[in-house]
Parts: C-alpha cells; sequence; structure tokens
C-alpha cells in the first residue's frame, strides 16, 4: 500500500493506493467512516454514487482507460476511485495510479492561497470527465477511420466487429456519465467555488451530448454496413439470376434435343443443327436487349 498525506492549513487529504482491507478498516475507525461505504469503496465494480452519513461525504467515480481493450465491460473499460470528504477532511482510496491527483496537488495545493476540500472535489470531477472526453475523442477518430473503410474499401467482418466493441464502449460510457450526474449535482458549492463547480457542469452537458450524438453515428454506421452488404449479396443474386436467364431457353431447347429418341422428326434434318445453333443466338439477342430495355445490365 502506498499512502500519501497532503496536509494543508484548513484539511487533511489521505491518499490510498492499493490498500488492503485491514489497512482500510484502520483508518476507517480513526476516521469514523460509515463501514457500509467502506465496503462500497473496497468493491472494483460499484458504480457511481453520492451518499453522506455522519457528517461524511463519500462518492464513488469511475475513470476511463486511455486506449483499447479486446473486453468491453465496467471493469475493463474504467477503474473507481472513491472519495470521503468532510470540511476538514479527504481520504481518496483506488486500486490505480490516477495522475490527476498528483497534479491537483502540484498546481492547487502547493500554491499559498487557500483551498476548500469542496474545491479539491470539483477538480477531481473535472479531471474524472476529461477522461470521458479523451475516450470520446478516441472513438470519434476511430469512427472516422472505419467510415472510410466502409465507403472505400471493401469491408469485412473485422470491421463490424470493431464498430460493434466501440458502440459497447460507447453506451457503457453513456450510462457511467448518468449514474455520475447525481455525484456532480450533490456537490453543493459556494459562492466562489460556483464557476468552477459550473465548468464540471457544461463539461458534463458537453460529454453527455458527444456520446449520444457518437451513439447516433455508430448504430447509423452498423445499419450502413448491413446495407452495403445486403447490396453486395443483392449485386451477387443479380448477376446469377441474369446468367440464369441467359441459359434457361438454351439449357430447355438443349434438353428437348438431348433426349435421344429414334422417332424424332429433326433428327434427320439436313440443317436441323445450325438451325438450332441460329435460333438460340436469336433467343440470346433477345434476352440481352430486353434485359437493357429494363436497365437490368
Amino acid at each position: 500500500m502506498a499512502v500519501k498525506i497532503i496536509n494543508q492549513q484548513n484539511f487533511k487529504w489521505i491518499d490510498l493506493f492499493n490498500a488492503s482491507k485491514e489497512e482500510m478498516q484502520e483508518i476507517a475507525e480513526k476516521c469514523n467512516l460509515n463501514f457500509y461505504n467502506l465496503a462500497d469503496s473496497l468493491e472494483p465494480n460499484h458504480l457511481p454514487k453520492f451518499e453522506t452519513e455522519n457528517g461524511v461525504n463519500f462518492l464513488i467515480l469511475r475513470v476511463v482507460h486511455k486506449g483499447e481493450k479486446k473486453d468491453t465491460n465496467i471493469e475493463s473499460l474504467s477503474n473507481k476511485i472513491a472519495i470521503f470528504f468532510n470540511e476538514s477532511l479527504i481520504i481518496t482510496i483506488h486500486r490505480i495510479e490516477m495522475p490527476f491527483i498528483d497534479e491537483i496537488v502540484t498546481k492547487c495545493l502547493n500554491k499559498e492561497e487557500t483551498i476548500s476540500t469542496n474545491m479539491v472535489i470539483i477538480k477531481i470531477l473535472k479531471c474524472v470527465l476529461q477522461t470521458y472526453n479523451d475516450s470520446i475523442l478516441h472513438i470519434i477518430n476511430r469512427l472516422e477511420s472505419y467510415e472510410n473503410k466502409l465507403f472505400l474499401k471493401s469491408p469485412n467482418s473485422r470491421v463490424l466487429q470493431n464498430i460493434y466493441s466501440l458502440k459497447r464502449k460507447t453506451n457503457l460510457c453513456t450510462k457511467l456519465l448518468i449514474l455520475s450526474d447525481e455525484v456532480i449535482n450533490s456537490v453543493k458549492p459556494t459562492k466562489q467555488e460556483k464557476a468552477a463547480h459550473q465548468d464540471a457542469k457544461d463539461l458534463y452537458l458537453k460529454l453527455t451530448t458527444l456520446y449520444e450524438q457518437v451513439m447516433d453515428d455508430l448504430n447509423n454506421l452498423l445499419n450502413l454496413y448491413i446495407s452495403l452488404s445486403s447490396q453486395k449479396t443483392n449485386e451477387i443474386m443479380k448477376t446469377l439470376t441474369i446468367f440464369s436467364i441467359f441459359f434457361m431457353p438454351l439449357t430447355f431447347i438443349a434438353g428437348i434435343y438431348g433426349m435421344n429418341f429414334h422417332f424424332m422428326p429433326e433428327l434427320d434434318y439436313k440443317w436441323g443443327y445450325p438451325i438450332i445453333i441460329f435460333i438460340m443466338f436469336i433467343i440470346t439477342l433477345i434476352i440481352y436487349y430486353w434485359l437493357k430495355r429494363k436497365k437490368w445490365l
């Protein structure tokens, strides 16, 4: 376990990285934390939430990973950060490193001006939302790449799998954002903190709009892929149908004269063979011009 303690004039920040259950229970007893909230903070797949108990606020946020994962579920897509806080204390609990915590400490807490715990929570909220912003920008770039492949190249099943994977990732991020709305609105800023809190809310609104738009684009792209695949199949069927139209009457004629009955009037006719070939040629021309007139060729 790595414990980082940041002492400020008006509060103390305890950052717990990859702490064991026993170590967290020890800190929970010292800080009088709620047992059930502590259990939630240990659950890796817990969704975003906000609660207040015994004068201590408790919230859970999900931080979206950068890059792509093979599995598209809550655990592989994001990581949890749990936060206990009041006016004099902040406790952050996470299983992986959160670089934005060091950034907040460097940019805000090391300055001489006094900062409140509420402002720290708002800055953490903005940093967490920024991971969703980075994720949606990555998704948009991949979406444009798949659009180009659909229109400029022959798409394959791999493209379909990738589009579906992007759709699942976008859908999960959208759900996490919806659940994070309660957390953002539950933070009560002071007059001095309202501007920063409004920035976080504006970023949240922008992200929800972007995710909805990208979700629609992905659905349209999936439908387009299916339409193109159907069109390609229809083109193949059309080609096969045209060939069958040409050969059906010719096969019928060949079938009649291939029955090998002894008493067939045309068998002993001198010009029978060239006449039948000529008739076949005429039938082929008639079918060709008929198809051209119907604009099937």
